[in-house]
C-alpha cells in the first residue's frame, strides 16, 4: 500500500504529492444527466482544485479568510474544500438542510465576505439571511446562475472562476501554497451542537493529517488492506468531521468515491460495488431492520429455515467469543469459575458446528445487497446497537467502530480488526492518548469504573472560534480535552462507551444513570423507532417514546385489530400502551445488566417523530435540553400517575 509522502502536513503538499502518486487514477466517480457514473483521476481532481484556488487568489482573498460552504455531499465539495485551504484559507461548511438562523449565524460569527452555495434552490432558501450579511461575493457551483437576485454582491459561477482563474500564474499558486505552515487554520466545523447555538471547532492543517496519517497507519497495523482499486460510497454530510476525515483518507490511500444519496443508496451499492464503506449506526440498523423484514415475509418455511440459520450463526458468535475471553470483561483477573466457563463454551461450540458451513454459505449472500465486494465496514458519530454489532458480526462482516468528536477531528480510536470484537470503541489510535478521571479528578486504571474520557494529541482542535471561555472549559493549556464522555476500560484493554457526563440523570433517591445504554438497548425493540430516557430528580426514571409505526401496524394486523394509525392518538390506546410497556419491562430487564433503580416506570408515546433542527442535531443526535422543554407537560403527566 503506497501513500503520499509529506515534506509537510498541509492540504497544499496532499494534493501536490496525491496528484504525483496516483495521476490517471480515478478519485472520485458522480453520476451524469443519464445518471451514470463518471470517473475523475486524480490528475482531474488537482487541475479543477488549482483553478478555484487561482481564481481566489485573483479575488483578492489573503492567508487566514473564513469563506463559507453552504453544500451537501457530491464529487464538488471535496474540490471547493481543498481550494480553499490549499491557498491558506478557511472554509467555514455546513449543509443545505440547516435553518435560515444557523447560517445566518454561522456566516457572520465567523465573518465570512465569500460564501459558496450549492445551487439556486438553496440561494433562494438562505437569501434573506445572506442579505443582511456583508458579503463581497457568492460563488454557486456549477454552470447556471440567476438572471436577477434581490441582493447587493455579485452572484458568478465556475464559469466565471475559469475566466479568473488565467489571471494568476502557476508560480504565484504554488508560492502561497508552500508558504502555509502545519499550524495554520484549515476549516472552522461549526458543530449542530445539542445545546445552545453551534460553536465554531477550528482544525488546523496538522491536526487533519496527523488524524490522516494515524488511521491509514493504524489499518496497516490491524489488518486493513485498502488502497488502490477500492471503491466506497460518499452519501454523509461532508461538512460532519467523520465523512470529511473519511473522504481524505480515501484521498491519502488512492481509494474511488462514488457519490450518492441515502435515498439512492441501495441502488448505487449494486451499481458502484463498494469494496469499504463507512456510515452512521442508523444505517447499518436499517440495513438490519430490511433484513429481518425480509426474513419475516418469507415463505413460513424458508422464514423458519433463515432464522435457524441466524440464530445459529449468533449463538456460535457468543459461544467463541465466551469461550476465548473476546466479550468485555470489566473484572481483573480472572476468576476460577471463568476459567471454568471458558472451557464449557469450548465444548458448546460443538452444538453450532454442523450448522455453521450451511449458515456462513447462505447468510453471505445477505451481504450481496452491499454490492458483493465489501470487505470493510465502518460506523462512527454515535453508538451502534449491540443486536446490529453482533449481527454483522455474526455473518462475517464484523464492523470497526471508531469513536471520536469534532474536537479531535473525528476519531481518538478504532476496533482491531486482526483482533475483534464487539461491544467496545476499540483503542486509541497511533499518537492518541487517553486517560479516564473520576469525579475527584483522579486517574482511572482499573477496568469496570467508569471515568469522564479526556484525549491528548496532535489531532486536538484549537479552540472554539472566538470562544476563548467556552474552549478553557474542555481543553486545558497541557492540550487535554475534556471530551464529557463516560468511557469504561476492560479487562482485554479496549475502551468501552458508557454515557455522556453531562446527560447523567440523578435520581431523588441519589442514584446515578447514564440514559443512552438504556435507550440504545430500547431501540432493539422493533417497535421502538427513538426513546429518550428522563426522570432528573424523581423516584423513578420514565421515556418518552417514538413508535416505529410500520411495525406497530404489522403487529396489529397480526392480532387481527382494525385500527387506522393515522386518526389515533397512540398515547390513549390501550393495546399499543400494552405493546410499549411489555417491551420496555422486556429489554430494560435484569436479564440485560440493569439494575433495578435503572428500570422504566412510566413511558409516554408521543404522536409525531423527532425532527432535525428541532429535537434532533444534523447527525441525528437528541437534543436532551430542547426535548425535555418541548415535551414538558408529557414528562410531568408520567409522574402524576
Amino acid at each position: 500500500m503506497k501513500v503520499p509522502s509529506l515534506s509537510k502536513l498541509t492540504i497544499f503538499h496532499l494534493l501536490q504529492e496525491g496528484r504525483r502518486l496516483y495521476g490517471d487514477l480515478p478519485v472520485q466517480s458522480f453520476k451524469d444527466h443519464k445518471k451514470e457514473y463518471q470517473n475523475i483521476s486524480y490528475e482531474e481532481f488537482v487541475s479543477n482544485v488549482t483553478i478555484i484556488s487561482k481564481a481566489l487568489i485573483h479575488l483578492n482573498t489573503n492567508a487566514g479568510d473564513r469563506i463559507g460552504i453552504i453544500a451537501d455531499v457530491g464529487h464538488q465539495w471535496l474540490q471547493v474544500s481543498m481550494a480553499i485551504t490549499s491557498i491558506g484559507c478557511v472554509d467555514v461548511p455546513r449543509g443545505t438542510d440547516a435553518t435560515q438562523d444557523d447560517i445566518g449565524y454561522i456566516l457572520n460569527h465567523a465573518n465570512c465576505k465569500i460564501v459558496f452555495i450549492e445551487n439556486e434552490k438553496a440561494l433562494n432558501k438562505f437569501l434573506p439571511e445572506l442579505r443582511k450579511l456583508n458579503l463581497q461575493i457568492i460563488i454557486l457551483f456549477g454552470e447556471s446562475k440567476p438572471d436577477s437576485m434581490e441582493i447587493q454582491c455579485p452572484i458568478i459561477n465556475f464559469t466565471d472562476l475559469k475566466i479568473y482563474s488565467q489571471e494568476i500564474e502557476d508560480k504565484t499558486y504554488q508560492e502561497i501554497g508552500e508558504e502555509i505552515q502545519e499550524e495554520d487554520l484549515a476549516t472552522i466545523i461549526y458543530t449542530s451542537g445539542t445545546t445552545g447555538k453551534p460553536k465554531g471547532v477550528m482544525l488546523t492543517h496538522g491536526s487533519i493529517l496527523f488524524e490522516i496519517q494515524a488511521l491509514v497507519s493504524e489499518f496497516r497495523k490491524t489488518g486493513v488492506k485498502v488502497g488502490e482499486g477500492d471503491v466506497t460510497l460518499g452519501f454523509l454530510p461532508p461538512w460532519h468531521s467523520g465523512e470529511r476525515i473519511f473522504e481524505t483518507i480515501c484521498f491519502y490511500s488512492g481509494i474511488k468515491i462514488a457519490f450518492t444519496s441515502v435515498p439512492e443508496l441501495g441502488k448505487d451499492l449494486a451499481k458502484a460495488k463498494p469494496t469499504i464503506l463507512f456510515t452512521v449506526p442508523r444505517v447499518w440498523e436499517s440495513f438490519y431492520d430490511k433484513i429481518k423484514d425480509t426474513i419475516q415475509k418469507s415463505h413460513w418455511i424458508k422464514k423458519y429455515f433463515l432464522k435457524l440459520l441466524v440464530w445459529n450463526s449468533v449463538q456460535f458468535s457468543i459461544t467463541y467469543d465466551k469461550a476465548f475471553d473476546r466479550i468485555p470483561r470489566l473484572i481483573t483477573p480472572k476468576t476460577f469459575s471463568l476459567y471454568i466457563l471458558q472451557i464449557f463454551n469450548c465444548i458448546k461450540l460443538m452444538i453450532y458446528l454442523p450448522l455453521l458451513p450451511i449458515s456462513k454459505f447462505v447468510l453471505s449472500k445477505i451481504l450481496s445487497v452491499l454490492g458483493g465486494r465489501l470487505r470493510y465496514a465502518f460506523a462512527g458519530a454515535g453508538a451502534l446497537q449491540a443486536e446490529v454489532d453482533r449481527f454483522m458480526y455474526a455473518i462475517g462482516m464484523p464492523i470497526l467502530e471508531v469513536y471520536g468528536m469534532t474536537e479531535n477531528s473525528g476519531v481518538s480510536t478504532i476496533r482491531h480488526y486482526n483482533d475483534f470484537s464487539v461491544g467496545n470503541v476499540g483503542k486509541p489510535i497511533q499518537g492518541v492518548t487517553i486517560k479516564l478521571i473520576d469525579e475527584f479528578g483522579k486517574e482511572i486504571r482499573k477496568p469496570g469504573i467508569k471515568g469522564v474520557a479526556l484525549h491528548h494529541g496532535r489531532h486536538n482542535m484549537k479552540g472554539y472560534y472566538l470562544e476563548e471561555e467556552k474552549t478553557k472549559a474542555v481543553l486545558t493549556d497541557d492540550r487535554w480535552l475534556n471530551s464529557g464522555d463516560l468511557l469504561v476500560w476492560t479487562t482485554q484493554g479496549n475502551l468501552k462507551f458508557a454515557g455522556r457526563a453531562k446527560d447523567t440523570i440523578v435520581l431523588s433517591g441519589g442514584e446515578n444513570v447514564e440514559p443512552e445504554p438504556i435507550e440504545i438497548c430500547l431501540k432493539q425493540s422493533d417497535y421502538i423507532d427513538q426513546a429518550v430516557v428522563v426522570g432528573q430528580d424523581k423516584k423513578t426514571l420514565s421515556a418518552l417514546i417514538i413508535l416505529n409505526l410500520e411495525k406497530v401496524e404489522t403487529y396489529l394486523k397480526e392480532q387481527s385489530i382494525n385500527m387506522n394509525l393515522k386518526n389515533s392518538i397512540y398515547q390513549e390506546v390501550e393495546i399499543i400502551q400494552k405493546l410499549i410497556r411489555n417491551e420496555v419491562k422486556h429489554f430494560v430487564s435484569d436479564k440485560n445488566g440493569f439494575k433495578s433503580f435503572e428500570r422504566i416506570s412510566n413511558v409516554y408515546i408521543l404522536q409525531n417523530p423527532f425532527v432535525v433542527h428541532d429535537e434532533l442535531t444534523q447527525t441525528q443526535k437528541v437534543k436532551r435540553n430542547r426535548v425535555q422543554e418541548k415535551y414538558q407537560k408529557e414528562i410531568e403527566s408520567m409522574y402524576r400517575k
